[in-house]
Order: structure tokens, then sequence, then C-alpha cells
């Protein structure tokens, strides 16, 4: 009787706590996505990012978007979470591109945040995104969003 009364109060407290301590180590993160939208906010006019040395890649992908990147700085080793090298842009439906994610890119590996870039072997580049204008329910930083459509397609 003891023992299974030793197990249910573990039990209990493990229960209470598990939210407490799961809500304290996610806050770093949100208070890191705080910055960073704060950071890129102004990228949701798309001459903004070509202003700041991005470019358009003319790499649509479907449920993920247009990204404009400053393929200049995939190499350069340094990730940093505020500046990500591309914005990603999906076209609202009207023919005008929105701002729906940011890309950290390298040829290396890293992290941002805590969590590591993977490899892309469609495009050889370590990539991670975060859906930080757009809610993706297969997480913040999955790479495909089902919410985001396909590419426009030429005619």
């Amino acid at each position: 009787m003891k023992r299974s009364f030793l197990v249910a109060a573990v039990a209990l407290v493990a229960t209470m706590t598990f939210p407490i301590a799961y809500a304290a180590a996610c806050k770093p993160q949100q208070r890191d996505f705080a910055s960073l939208r704060r950071a890129t906010a102004r990228f949701h006019d798309v001459d903004k990012a070509i202003a700041s040395g991005r470019v358009d890649l003319h790499l649509c992908v479907d449920m993920m978007g247009q990204h404009y990147a400053n393929p200049e700085t995939f190499g350069d080793g340094h990730l940093d979470p505020n500046d990500p090298e591309a914005m990603v842009y999906a076209d609202d439906g009207h023919g005008h591109l929105r701002l729906v994610a940011v890309e950290w890119v390298s040829t290396t590996p890293g992290r941002v945040m805590n969590v590591p870039l993977h490899y892309n072997p469609s495009v050889e580049l370590y990539v991670l995104h975060a859906w930080i204008w757009a809610p993706n329910p297969d997480g913040v930083f999955a790479d495909m969003n089902p919410r985001i459509g396909d590419c426009p397609r030429a005619a």
C-alpha cells in the first residue's frame, strides 16, 4: 500500500510540475520569436527585402513559397537569430506576396534558437524555417506548411 501511494504521489507531482517546467523552457524561445518578429517586420514589404540585399531566388516551393535571400551570406558561417538569410513569401491569392516565414541558410551545420539546421539535399544547403508570420499546424520549425498553397504556375 505504501509503495502504490508513493508511486501515485510521484506521478501526481510530475503531472503538476511538467506544465510549469515546459512553460519555463519555452519562455526563452517565445522571447526569441518576439525579437525575430520585430527584426523582420519591415520585410512584409518585399521591396525592403530587396533593399537589404536579398534577391528573388526564383525558388518557389509548394506549401512553402517564394524565397528571397542573399546567397553571399550562405557560406559566411554566421547565423544571426534576428537576421535570417531568407524571407519566404506566399501568394495571397490576388497576385501579391505576403511574408509567411523566415529561413536560415548555411553551407555548414549550425543552430539557431538552439534548433539545428538540417541538410536539404535538393539545394545542398543546411536550412531551418521559422513560420513566424503564418501559423503552421506542423510546427513553427517545419519545412512545409500545409496552409500555404501551391506556387503560381506560368500560363
